[in-house]
This record gives C-alpha cells, sequence and structure tokens, in this order.
C-alpha cells in the first residue's frame, strides 16, 4: 500500500511536462478510497446543489458525502442550515436521500426521536426513567456556504472560507453576469460504474469530445476550438468557440455583445463540480463517490427565465451526450484492473486534468501545486 501511495503521490504532483495518467490501481483500492474520503470529501468544499432547489421552508436535500449522511434544510425563519442527517439515538437516517419536504419537525422512522429544523432534539418518546440531556443530543452542524447561487458544504469547522479557494474566480466568469440566471431545473440522479476520479476527469476535460461525442457535444463544442483560460488545483477554467452559439433572433436582443459570448467556459472546482458557463446558461454535472469503483452523477442546470426553454429536442441531445459519458466511464473502468497496463502522458489539451491531479495530490499529500496561469485566450472573459 505504502509503494502504491507512493506512486500516486508522484504521478499526481507532476507538471504537465511530466504528466502521465495515475496509477490504475488508484481507481479500484478500497485504502485510497477510505483516504480520498477522509481528507478530501470530509475536509474540503463540496459542491452541494443550486440554492433554488431548497428554495421553501422544510425543503431539503439529503445526500451521502463518502459515508457521511448529511442534509440541507431550508427552516422556517427561512435560513439554510447543514447538519448530519444521522439520528443522535441509534444513528438512523433521518431523511430519505434526494429532495423532499419536511415539517417543523424531523422525525426518526426508527423511534421517533424528533428535531427541529435547527437540529435541536425536541423530543424521545417512552424513555422511562432515562433522562435524556436534549442540549447533548443535538445533530451536527456543518459550514455551508453560497457562490453564484450554488451551495457548497464542508464538514470541517476549521476550514477556511469558501471565498478563499475561489478567489480571483470571478474575474473570468461574472462577465457572463450569472446573477440573471433565475430558472432552475434538477437533472436525474445516475449511477455509473466508474470510479468518482474518472466521471470528474472525463467531464473536465475536452479531448475526448470529438471521438465520444461526434454526434453531440462535438457538433456545438468542437474539440479543435477548445482552449485553456486560467487556473491552477484550487479552481480551473477552460473555453472554447462555440459553433452557432445563439440564434438570429438571441443575437439581436443581445445588440453589441463581448466577443466572449461566442465561447463557453468550463469551470472546474475540485473535488467534484464541472460546469458549463456561458451567455445562456449555467449546467453542471456534479459527481460523488459511492463506494471505490461506483459514483453517484447529478446534473442541473440555471438560466434566465426570459430564455428558458426546454424542448423535447434538447432533452434527447442532453440524455444522448451522459449516455455516452456513461458508457466510456464504465469502459475506462475496466482497464483500471489491469495488473500488467499503465497509462502514458498526458496532452497538453489535459492541463485541466494536470490541474486536478496536483489538488488531489496537496489535499492527499500536502505536496506544493504549480503557480497560477493564464491561457492566451483568458483576455477575451476579463473585457
Amino acid at each position: 500500500m505504502n509503494d502504491l501511495l507512493s506512486l500516486y503521490k508522484e504521478m499526481a504532483s507532476a507538471s504537465l511536462d511530466e504528466a502521465k495518467s495515475l496509477p490504475f490501481e488508484v481507481y479500484t483500492n478500497e485504502e485510497v478510497f477510505n483516504l480520498e474520503a477522509e481528507k478530501v470529501f470530509h475536509k474540503e468544499w463540496v459542491f452541494v446543489c443550486a440554492e433554488q432547489a431548497i428554495a421553501k421552508p422544510s425543503d431539503y436535500f439529503a445526500f451521502n458525502l463518502a459515508g457521511e449522511s448529511v442534509a440541507i434544510l431550508r427552516g422556517q425563519d427561512g435560513n439554510l442550515r447543514a447538519m448530519s442527517n444521522n439520528c443522535r439515538h441509534r444513528g438512523t437516517p433521518l431523511l430519505d436521500e434526494g429532495f423532499g419536504e419536511t415539517g417543523k419537525r424531523i422525525i426518526c422512522p426508527y423511534h421517533a426521536w424528533n428535531y427541529d429544523d435547527k437540529g435541536a432534539l425536541k423530543g424521545a418518546p417512552f424513555t422511562g426513567k432515562v433522562t435524556i440531556e436534549k442540549e447533548k443530543h443535538c445533530l451536527p452542524t456543518f459550514q455551508l456556504e453560497v457562490w453564484s447561487g450554488l451551495l457548497f458544504i464542508n464538514l470541517d469547522k476549521n476550514a477556511l472560507p469558501l471565498a478563499e479557494k475561489l478567489k480571483g474566480i470571478e474575474e473570468y466568469t461574472s462577465i457572463y453576469k450569472p446573477e440573471r440566471f433565475d430558472m432552475y431545473t434538477q437533472g436525474p440522479l445516475e449511477h455509473w460504474d466508474a470510479n468518482w476520479k474518472l466521471a470528474v476527469e472525463n467531464a473536465l476535460e475536452g479531448y475526448h469530445v470529438f471521438k465520444v461525442h461526434k454526434d453531440t457535444l462535438e457538433t456545438v463544442g468542437p474539440t479543435k476550438l477548445a482552449y485553456y483560460v486560467a487556473g491552477s488545483a484550487d479552481w480551473t477554467i477552460t473555453g472554447g468557440a462555440s459553433e452557432n452559439s445563439a440564434g438570429t433572433l438571441a443575437k439581436w436582443f443581445r445588440g453589441n455583445y463581448p466577443e466572449a459570448y461566442n465561447h463557453y467556459q468550463v469551470v472546474i472546482i475540485p473535488p467534484s463540480f464541472v460546469a458549463i458557463l456561458n451567455y445562456d446558461s449555467f449546467s453542471w454535472v456534479h459527481v460523488l463517490p459511492d463506494g471505490k469503483g461506483e459514483s453517484e452523477v447529478r446534473s442541473g442546470a440555471m438560466t434566465p427565465k426570459s430564455m428558458f426553454k426546454e424542448g423535447k429536442q434538447s432533452k434527447v441531445f442532453t440524455e444522448a451526450f451522459f449516455a455516452e459519458d456513461k458508457w466510456i466511464c464504465e469502459r475506462v473502468q475496466k482497464g483500471m484492473n489491469s495488473k500488467i497496463g499503465h497509462g502514458g502522458k498526458l496532452v497538453e489539451m489535459e492541463k485541466s486534468v494536470v490541474d486536478f491531479h496536483q489538488y488531489l495530490a496537496s489535499r492527499l499529500f500536502g505536496t506544493p501545486i504549480d503557480a497560477f496561469s493564464e491561457g492566451v485566450n483568458a483576455k477575451l472573459f476579463k473585457e
């Protein structure tokens, strides 16, 4: 195991000139998975969902964060809170996973211990002569912050603010005015037989688009027009020129607009959030581990209500390229079981993968990361 971790550290910390694929075993090894759960998902800012998805009092989203059952609730006072979803009695998950609605009380389905929407224990039935000290049986709470209408959680009470991690990112994203996006749509939950890192790596690089997505994404965002915008291990932005980026009527409404509106960005916030941002929408893929060789993959999008139009054709298009991504990730996962094979050099179009690998190395092993860098097209987004 020590040999594998040493190799993982060496290969993940490499700069682009020396970067190679990670050792295959890090995508299948249980101890590696446990280390990533402890030092990444339980210590880092992790995307949850759009704030609009939990809009009304009593709305909640419950999910499994690398073994920890967590719930985000909108309280009766209108405030959002993040807390443990495990009952303080015997550990039973309180709220069903996914999006839902609870009342003023969260009631355990096992023995009916019940909590308010701030996580305070309010009652425990049939306790007999045993006294339950309610203040010692409240649900643990976690840090929760919002960026551009998106919720991020951190289980580490000593973590630095999210703004520290995302420092400088809005210098590039603000040109699209994401505050305009007031219409939210939630995609389905998918289960992929692929390690979470494979799913994230696939989402954040455009090198595979011309081959895997020949009849879908390649027709609107060709591989040959993709480029690196800016970033480092904390966050990365890549981009590309869009083909047929807007119809005639949309262009007329925009009037004179920056050249950036003919381009898109891929916004990468590790460990698990990858989004496509352009003038019309902010859509994302969110990957969470579900064991060493499985992932949960969710999607979502925000658009301006005035521009929202989700037709059958758009839905079919989205489903098609998601199916393509699932197919290739599950195919790659099978290759990770090889005891003989090993990966080769990463190419220039995979610089975002290098950033992601350095993120992993820095969090898992404390290695230094490369300095922040910009690509030649970064100026497009700073007009």
